[in-house]
């Protein structure tokens, strides 16, 4: 056997010469195999050159390689294209077996099948005069990670699509979100693409409502609209949306901070005590009370100076257009302090109370503030709390009733329910200038030590104190037909 073989070789070897002639620093060899010169003479035409020992020349144009003379596909077959050149023709062009097509101009084509894994691709090419050269280069088909058509015997299994749910808040506009009302309103959309059985919703952790199959109806894209009113309790909030549907349960909570301190609190200060007519005495303290009471609510208490107006000896149209604009600056939400400094004065006959600004005459009632225009107002004034505490000789006839004490409510209980109280130094009676009505309100608002004090609560610490110092006999109550609902205005202490 050794012995044929080496017959075999030695015939291939008088025929044949066989070089690699290069192999680059990335592993592409390329090779070049030809006749030998005395047998090439049988294989060629007078024509030709006995001497064309040159093998093609071959170029690569696809697939691009990596330098270590590899490329990378998905593909089932790897399509080879290059070019091949030589002065005397070229006989063929193959590739991994598969004859190449060829144009004239020496570019070739061919399609090769690819196994996974590492593939070796082999391009030869072969002049007429039956010199070769070959390029040698790797092709890697690697995992199929995109679609490709499947077999036409293969066995195509539906993939169920997952069911997706989710639940945006819209209101409350944050995660944590602080609000002066004790009325809250949450919305939400409910989005599901399978149907939703059951809707909850909770406040730190208390069932508050809930919804079944027959309440949920879809609004736009929106399997279910949560529009729920809800009553918050002071402090924080934990509101909580559970949805149930046939095979998940999704749920979402936000917080909700109700704070006193997140209502703006406005306030009216007037002080009157310079008259144009004569005939009106002129007072010494009300600008000194009003500019105190001002220093007092903006340091002590939670007032913005911005949200502070001042009025010092101020005409009736002044007063009253600054009413009117308070009409379109507070909200429902927030609350109203008018205080009030100056003469006042009854009338008897018409059973009327008014107030005496700037350009009051004593014997023409045009320009004085009647109480009923007053009431017009805080009626109008849409706010939570309004508190009027009028300084002022017959200041008490602003209520429709006397005074009347009601049960003391917790401060919460108190501030969630609207009021319209006022607080007076007298009912019927004239009062003295140097007030000690006054004396005792700035006194126990500057020395009072609580977070909260309910306008009843600073009544009734000043009341006895003023009547056992002067003649005079301060007023507390509602105002009647404005809107009171039982609550009451309270002063919240300025965090420090």
């Amino acid at each position: 056997m050794k012995k044929v073989l080496l017959m075999v070789i030695l015939i291939f070897s008088n025929l044949y010469m066989f070089s690699q002639i290069s192999e680059s620093k990335s592993g592409v060899r390329q090779f070049n195999i030809s006749k030998k010169a005395d047998e090439q003479k049988k294989f060629t035409d007078a024509s030709r050159s006995i001497t064309d020992e040159s093998p093609p020349v071959i170029t690569l144009l696809s697939p691009a390689l990596s330098k270590d003379s590899l490329t990378k596909s998905e593909t089932r077959t790897l399509i080879v294209k290059g070019k091949v050149e030589d002065a005397g023709g070229i006989f063929a062009v193959m590739v991994n077996g598969i004859e190449a097509k060829v144009a004239a101009d020496g570019e070739f084509l061919a399609e090769i099948p690819q196994a996974f894994g590492k593939n070796i691709v082999k391009v030869v090419a072969t002049d007429v005069s039956l010199n070769s050269s070959m390029v040698q280069f790797y092709s890697e088909r690697q995992t199929q990670t995109i679609t490709e058509p499947l077999a036409e015997e293969a066995v195509v299994v539906p993939v169920k699509p997952k069911n997706v749910y989710s639940i945006n808040i819209s209101s409350p506009s944050s995660d944590n979100y602080t609000t002066g009302s004790d009325k809250f309103t949450l919305q939400a959309c409910i989005k599901a693409t399978a149907p939703v059985r059951k809707v909850m919703i909770s406040r730190n952790g208390t069932f508050v409502n809930g919804f079944l199959p027959n309440n949920i109806v879809a609004k736009g894209d929106c399997a279910f609209q949560v529009d729920e009113p809800l009553s918050l309790r002071l402090g924080l909030n934990d509101l909580k949306i559970e949805v149930f549907t046939i095979d998940d349960t999704i749920s979402k909570t936000v917080t909700v901070e109700y704070s006193f301190y997140a209502a703006r609190n406005y306030a009216l200060l007037i002080g009157n005590e310079r008259y144009d007519d004569p005939n009106i005495t002129e007072l010494e303290e009300p600008v000194k009370d009003v500019t105190e009471l001002y220093n007092s609510l903006t340091k002590d208490y939670n007032f913005d100076p911005g949200n502070v107006i001042l009025l010092k000896n101020e005409t009736k149209e002044k007063i009253i257009g600054t009413l009117h604009e308070l009409r379109s600056k507070v909200t429902p939400n927030d609350n109203l302090l008018i205080f009030y400094a100056g003469h006042g004065f009854w009338d008897e006959g018409m059973g009327v109370g008014y107030w005496l600004p700037k350009n009051a005459a004593k014997e023409n009632p045009v320009n004085w503030i009647p109480n009923t225009d007053l009431t017009n107002y805080l009626g109008a004034i849409k706010t939570k709390h309004t508190l009027l505490i009028a300084d002022a000789c017959f200041s008490g006839g602003i209520f429709k009733t006397r005074a009347a004490f009601s049960a003391t409510y917790a401060v919460e209980m108190l501030y969630q329910l609207n009021s319209r109280k006022a607080i007076t130094s007298g009912y019927l009676k004239e009062v003295p200038d140097k007030s000690v009505f006054f004396q005792y309100l700035i006194k126990n608002l500057k020395e009072n030590p609580n977070d909260y004090l309910s306008a009843e609560e600073l009544f009734s610490k000043m009341r006895m104190a003023i009547m056992n110092n002067s003649e005079t006999v301060p007023q507390f109550g509602t105002i009647q037909n404005v809107g009171d609902e039982g609550g009451d205005f309270i002063f919240i202490k300025r965090k420090k």
